[in-house]
């Protein structure tokens, strides 16, 4: 599997709008008009997007956006249980905030699977 490198830049709002439409198939155009910009604004914010990817085409940025975990479509937080699998998922050492939370979340999940147990059995 090839390796993906972090985007050199972080994304902006017109950048990653304009990358979910194009992950959902939609054209310049189309984009344009549901984002109530200009075709040249978005085909900018398409270049900006992938020189920050290091993507050849936009297929290729939105394949690199979801090996990234730009457009996965989980959550991306810390200090709780999304944020662990976040780490997880990337590869990368789990940060402090993180661990704290996905060991509070597993404690929650036993004392719920407990209790759950207990009023069947009764």
């Amino acid at each position: 599997m090839t390796r993906v490198s972090a985007p050199t830049g972080k994304l902006s709002a017109l950048e990653t709008a304009v990358l979910q439409h194009a992950a959902e198939g939609r054209t310049i155009e189309a984009t344009a008009r549901l984002l109530d910009s200009t075709m040249p604004a978005v085909q900018d914010a398409r270049h900006r997007l992938m020189g920050k990817l290091g993507a050849a085409s936009m297929p290729h940025a939105v394949l690199l956006a979801c090996r990234a975990g730009i457009l996965d479509g989980r959550p991306q937080r810390h200090g709780d249980h999304a944020g662990y699998t976040a780490h997880i998922r990337r590869r990368e050492p789990v940060c402090d905030d993180c661990a704290r939370g996905e060991i509070a979340y597993r404690t929650e999940r036993r004392s719920t699977r407990r209790q759950t147990s207990q009023e069947a059995a009764a």
